[in-house]
Formats: C-alpha cells, sequence, structure tokens
C-alpha cells in the first residue's frame, strides 16, 4: 500500500474530499538550479490534488488523514499504459514493413500509419478497460485520521 498524508477539504455524507500536496522528485535533485524541467515542473504543475473518496469513517473538515493505493493496481495499470501499447506499436510495424517490402515497397515511413492508428485503438481499448475494470484494485482509501 502506497501511503500518503492529506486534509479533508469537504464532509458529505460518507463521501469525503481531500488535498495532497504533489511531491516532485525535482527538489531533491542535486542539478536543480540548472535543469529546465525542474523549471518548467515548479511552474505548470499543480501543487495540490483533490480526491473524493467513499469512507465509513468519520471526519471531519481540516482533519489530517491517511490515504492510500494498492501498489498491485498501480503497477497493472502502468503496465497496461505502457507495455502494451509500445508492443502493439512493434508488432504492427515490423507485420507492416514484412507485408510491404513482400509487396516491394520499401519506404520506411508507409508503417507509421497503420502502427499509429492501431497503438490509438489500443490505448482506447485501455481506457476503456481501465474504467470498467474492478474498482478496488485502482482506489484510493481513507486508511485512518492522524493523531495530533
Amino acid at each position: 500500500m502506497i501511503k500518503e498524508t492529506a486534509t479533508v477539504i469537504a464532509v458529505d455524507g460518507d463521501m469525503v474530499t481531500v488535498e495532497a500536496a504533489i511531491k516532485s522528485t525535482c527538489n531533491s535533485c542535486q542539478a536543480q538550479s540548472d535543469c529546465g524541467t525542474g523549471v518548467i515542473s515548479r511552474a505548470l504543475a499543480p501543487k495540490m490534488q483533490q480526491l473524493t473518496l467513499h469512507t465509513p469513517m468519520t471526519v471531519k473538515v481540516g482533519q489530517q488523514v491517511v490515504v492510500g493505493i494498492p501498489e498491485a493496481g498501480i503497477l497493472s495499470a502502468s503496465a497496461w499504459l505502457y507495455v502494451l501499447p509500445l508492443v502493439a506499436f512493434i508488432a504492427t510495424y515490423a507485420f507492416t514493413t514484412s507485408v510491404m517490402n513482400s509487396v516491394g515497397w520499401t519506404h520506411e515511413l508507409l508503417p507509421l500509419l497503420p502502427s499509429t492508428i492501431l497503438t490509438y485503438l489500443v490505448y482506447k481499448f485501455i481506457g476503456v478497460k481501465l474504467q470498467s475494470a474492478e474498482r478496488t484494485k485502482y482506489q484510493v482509501v481513507l486508511l485512518n485520521k492522524v493523531v495530533p
């Protein structure tokens, strides 16, 4: 379970909205003063993230809580979002290249169109799959209250 401390900003029955600061690894990097990526991420990135979640716990606005998400959910979503489209693109490009070479077309850019279209369709499929997937696997949960 990956855990983060958040502040309760709204309570509506058993639905709680929490706000947590987004942490960046740029603050711990030794090259942060010379790095353009760090400057851009500090300037453009939102500093706070808000999440609304269901909880049976009684909490009050302004209270510190610990929220968490299972590692398995993050790992499987990452695999779906990064590995599958890459494999689909490479496989489609290789297949299209071999088919076009057998026909006599040898230009390297021609296989890009079907590869790009299929990769887009794979992303759409993954979006639908993750939306309809088991909700508890990807759901952020309120673990406990922070005791001052």
